[in-house]
């Protein structure tokens, strides 16, 4: 099972950038026939679903099954947290004042793989609601890493 980073010049994934310094905007999970994600809820789709130059796709750092996120699909019911994404926005100024942003109640699409990989033997804990980019600095070891992988590219090719 594979993770997949998701980053575009879409809305949302320039409001993220605002926020949190990537243009990592969503993640889940690819056997490389299916994804699993976080949506209004969660769901399973086919893959390929996005452009391949818009992602990044990396081993789970723990064994992930298509067995386990097909049951999550049927016993979850959390739904999307529209609200804790916008919280992002304010987390600047909850740290200003020594506070950590609230939990909502809602599940994000990175809430989701962090808590599915805790799950399955995962010992990396956050503080707050984990980000897509937060996510992507500690499994990938960069923000924005889309970026810094074309710019790389660039530099190679001259």
């Amino acid at each position: 099972m594979k993770l997949v980073f998701i980053y575009g010049n879409r809305f949302n994934s320039r409001l993220t950038k605002l926020f949190t310094d990537s243009t990592c905007y969503h993640v889940g999970f690819t056997d490389g026939v299916k994804f699993w994600d976080m949506n209004l809820i969660r769901r399973r789709r086919l893959w390929p679903l996005y452009p391949a130059e818009r992602t990044i796709v990396v081993e789970c750092p723990v064994p992930m099954t298509a067995e386990y996120l097909d049951r999550q699909l049927d016993t979850d019911e959390s739904h999307y947290g529209v609200l804790d994404y916008l919280l992002f926005g304010l987390r600047g100024l909850y740290h200003l004042v020594g506070k950590s942003t609230r939990n909502a109640g809602g599940v994000i699409c990175s809430e989701m793989v962090a808590n599915d990989l805790a799950a399955n033997g995962w010992d990396r804990r956050f503080v707050e609601v984990p980000s897509p980019a937060d996510l992507e600095l500690v499994i990938l070891g960069s923000r924005d890493a889309l970026r810094a992988k074309q710019l790389e590219a660039a530099s190679v090719a001259g």
